[in-house]
């Protein structure tokens, strides 16, 4: 990982927009391992798992070559130790202003040709983290850019608290903002990436990305903190839980 980021210039970044990128956050040949890492797991995983809510593919071939999302990389020791290692829980300490603690792990593959595009949403609708004080690390594993639906930010849009949500019923991304109007009023961003960079975004930024129809995968590993001594609230993460049921049980 480059370690010679001006941090306090990429947090007043941060601070202001709600997502930051960090180039050579990891080192290519470390993301060719988190690829195969990723890439064995998953695979174990396909054929055992009846948790529809943990692994979505573009369509019902259940073909690793057609994963959109899986959300449960947290299940892996390999991953976590990355995820965990002292070189990103520092700079997460750093933009959390408090310890973190590690939430979950995921990866939205998005493949060539039919990856599926995501709603714009905040993830603290899901997280449901009492105070906000949670963040993704977005670690780019193809190169990511406007062709193949790399990730657009509501810039600012993190300052304005949770809005209000209504089921999308897309795969991976079961949640859409409602007043699609209230957005205009942000500049929309859609930052490119090399391998191994990496955003850092709050968990109210508004951000989503569109489907991918080029010849060119486009996979980012996500990992999720939180302010260590945050709470969830309870109930917004009820009327969360029930919404999701309601639509895989639609879809399947």
């Amino acid at each position: 990982m480059n370690t010679e980021y001006n941090l306090e210039i990429l947090k007043s970044h941060y601070t202001e927009n709600g997502w930051v990128i960090l180039k050579n956050f990891i080192d290519p040949k470390d993301i060719n391992e988190i690829k195969l890492i990723i890439k064995n797991f998953i695979k174990k995983k396909i054929n055992k798992s009846k948790n529809l809510r943990s692994i979505n593919f573009v369509d019902d071939s259940k073909n690793l070559k057609n994963l959109n999302s899986f959300h449960e990389l947290g299940d892996n020791k390999e991953i976590n130790k990355f995820g965990n290692s002292k070189r990103i829980t520092d700079i997460v300490k750093f933009f959390l202003n408090s310890d973190p603690e590690y939430r979950q792990s995921e990866l939205f593959a998005k493949p060539a040709k039919n990856g599926l595009a995501s709603p714009d949403h905040q993830d603290n609708y899901y997280w449901a983290v009492e105070g906000s004080n949670a963040l993704t690390v977005w670690v780019a594993l193809d190169k990511a850019e406007e062709n193949n639906g790399a990730m657009y930010y509501y810039s600012g849009s993190h300052k304005f608290g949770i809005l209000e949500h209504h089921a999308s019923y897309a795969k991976g991304s079961s949640q859409t903002i409602k007043d699609k109007n209230y957005l205009s009023k942000f500049k929309k961003v859609q930052p490119t990436l090399e391998a191994g960079d990496a955003l850092i975004h709050h968990c109210l930024v508004v951000h989503g990305s569109s489907a991918n129809k080029s010849d060119h995968n486009r996979q980012g590993w996500t990992i999720q903190f939180k302010d260590k001594y945050a709470i969830y609230n309870i109930d917004q993460k009820k009327r969360y839980e029930e919404s999701l049921e309601k639509q895989i049980k639609i879809r399947s």
